[in-house]
């Protein structure tokens, strides 16, 4: 594996496929992550508005879950490596790092409660700093490990890998443009 991952960042621009699939996965997957848990759920959050909340754990998860992009990105490159033609390597390349990724992030919901959630030492810094204390919290149906973990992944897998199929076309145009630059 270190092999791959060493291969893998030998190149210049692994760093920016990097830099750009950490960017869309934690913003842009975070998003959607955000509207299913605090919204579309009603889990709530700190009393701070939901572009600031939404920010919050998106920053968190960028930057915790960079170690794991960053391995994530060398192992789908290598399941596709050898597959004969460039759109089945595309395929299997978002396939395999959208699932290991849902995969990663299944118990996103419970790190999230335990490092920046409701009643947590940030969320109450936070609500300090730009809340007013006074939106209102709803509670959320607690639902089991298994539940909680099967819907994260059933929404992370599909939402994953449409993230990882946008973020390589965004990597293709960046190196397009950089050789005719």
């Amino acid at each position: 594996m270190l092999g791959i991952v060493r291969d893998f960042y030998s190149r210049r621009m692994a760093w920016a496929a990097l830099l750009i699939s950490a960017l869309f996965l934690a913003y842009g997957g975070g998003a959607v992550m955000f509207w299913y848990h605090a919204i579309y759920l009603g889990e709530g959050g700190p009393a701070i508005s939901h572009w600031q909340h939404w920010l919050l754990d998106s920053s968190a998860g960028f930057i915790g879950l960079l170690p794991a992009i960053a391995l994530i990105l060398p192992l789908a490159g290598w399941i596709s490596a050898h597959a004969k033609d460039d759109q089945l390597r595309q395929t299997l390349y978002v396939i395999a790092g959208g699932a290991a990724f849902a995969l990663v992030t299944a118990p996103g919901p419970f790190l999230h409660d335990a490092l920046v959630g409701r009643g947590t030492w940030v969320a109450t810094q936070v609500t300090t700093w730009w809340g007013d204390g006074r939106a209102p919290l709803p509670r959320a149906e607690p639902v089991s490990v298994v539940a909680e973990v099967a819907r994260q992944v059933a929404l992370g897998l599909p939402l994953y890998i449409l993230v990882m199929a946008i973020a390589l076309i965004v990597v293709r145009a960046v190196v397009r443009a950089r050789h005719t630059g």
